[in-house]
């Protein structure tokens, strides 16, 4: 399909600028849990030792059209970089209404109203692609961060996605359920905690400093009365108030204890049909509590697309993906495209822990 100019006023450097001034993963979870870092190459399996990429599971399509929605089981997946896409057009009766507005805009220097609109119709599909792809990589990232693993349900990925597993090799052992299930009267969360920091180290293994939860998870904890008597053993335990047990405080008594201290998170997306109805989720499973031995779980590998040649298409490298706009004529369409070739993939596989808070056992952390 030929790519042709955009028709909405933009040029490539004002295009660079856009994308030049959008910083990643801000205010994401990944960015801290799943940093990135480049790869030269599709094949991730040489990339072993303490990163352990998977060698294999089933993976859907590499080359399918934006967005993502539309990929399709083609086989075995054998540890290669994935592609992820996304896009967002503006229809005939858009374009015809931005033109319209151009020459209110030019006929009225002084309508500062109607020029910063028109600014925004031409940035926001940019800005909106920025975004997705980011929140795509949250969803994903998080989700391997508390499930060890990568599946792809269809009410995450779309109607067309199979029910397909990266196995990340991470031991068997090393997916735990609660001692007790957190929500009963004699839980101990931290007791559980501790006890999955010993069965690693007594293994002679980087030994897991971080535990990582969402915010409900952690108010679910200090919620026990168990961490209560940690925190104040000498005190008459009816005096304990609810806002002496803070973050600050658990963590200083763990980091006193040499157990995993506690990194909160409270990640949120937002998944958009076909219909266009739109669903908010949690990307890490909630009931699920992961150890590490670093305040990180592994790394978002990505390979830069390249531009495609002899095309009027405006193409910008973002950090880890590339921004197209491009026109249609028949029908008549401005298209803002946004892909990426990259993978989460966990470090440290030995030393994670993944403990189902709400059953004794594993149970597929449900």
């Amino acid at each position: 399909m030929a790519m042709n100019k955009p028709l909405f006023d933009i040029d490539q450097p004002g295009m660079q600028v856009a994308v030049n001034s959008y910083k990643p993963g801000l205010g994401l979870a990944w960015q801290q849990l799943f940093p990135l870092k480049y790869t030269p190459k599709f094949d991730l399996k040489g990339i072993e030792g303490d990163e352990g990429i998977p060698v294999s599971a089933d993976r859907v399509a590499f080359n399918t059209k934006a967005p993502q929605k539309t990929r399709q089981k083609v086989g075995s997946w054998s540890g290669k970089l994935s592609k992820i896409a996304v896009s967002r057009q503006k229809d005939e009766i858009e374009i015809n209404e931005y033109n319209d507005l151009q020459v209110v805009a030019a006929a009225n220097t002084e309508d500062v109203a109607t020029a910063r609109y028109l600014v925004d119709l031409v940035y926001n599909d940019l800005d909106f692609c920025n975004k997705a792809m980011d929140y795509k990589v949250e969803i994903d990232a998080l989700r391997i961060g508390s499930k060890g693993i990568q599946t792809f349900p269809a009410n995450i990925e779309g109607e067309m996605a199979t029910e397909d597993v990266i196995n990340f090799n991470v031991p068997t052992e090393n997916f735990k359920g609660a001692a007790v299930v957190w929500t009963a009267a004699n839980a101990d969360g931290i007791k559980d905690l501790i006890n999955a920091q010993k069965a690693i180290t007594a293994k002679g293994l980087k030994k897991p400093m971080y535990a990582i939860m969402t915010a409900g998870k952690f108010e679910q904890l200090i919620s026990q009365p168990a961490i209560a008597k940690r925190l104040f053993p000498r005190y008459d335990q009816t005096l304990v108030t609810a806002d002496m047990i803070s973050l600050a405080s658990v963590n200083a008594y763990l980091i006193g204890k040499g157990a995993p201290q506690i990194l909160v998170i409270d990640p949120y997306a937002t998944i958009e049909a076909k219909d266009g109805k739109k669903t908010t989720i949690q990307p890490w499973n909630p009931k699920v509590v992961t150890l590490s031995p670093v305040p990180q779980l592994g790394y978002t590998y990505y390979k830069p697309v390249p531009n495609v040649p002899n095309n009027d298409a405006l193409q910008a490298q973002a950090s880890y993906y590339k921004l197209t706009r491009y026109s249609d004529l028949n029908p008549m369409l401005e298209v803002t495209m946004a892909e990426a070739y990259v993978q989460p993939a966990l470090i440290n596989r030995n030393s994670l822990v993944f403990i189902n808070t709400e059953n004794t056992a594993w149970n597929g952390g449900e």
